[in-house]
């Protein structure tokens, strides 16, 4: 069963791999569309989603409008729980 992912664990993991200090993530910025994130750690970013959904993410999963903002892949690994 895949556990809640929380704001902290995702800034936490985003910190490791984005271009950018903890501190400095905003909730609403965007992290792919201004550099903050690569197309490499985008895509550790799925894996890393991957675990907390329990589902394979797909192509079609792969939405700016639901991956680019802390706020936006929070309430985007809820809907996979479902």
């Amino acid at each position: 069963m895949a556990t809640a992912l929380t704001k902290t664990e995702l800034k936490g993991f985003l910190a490791q791999h984005a271009r950018a200090d903890l501190d400095s993530i905003k909730d609403d910025e965007e992290l792919f569309s201004s550099g903050v994130i690569d197309s490499f750690a985008m895509i550790e970013l799925l894996m890393f989603l991957e675990k907390y959904t329990g589902t394979r993410l797909g192509p079609e999963d792969i939405d700016l409008d639901h991956l680019d903002t802390v706020n936006g892949i929070l309430r985007f690994v809820e809907l996979k729980k479902r």
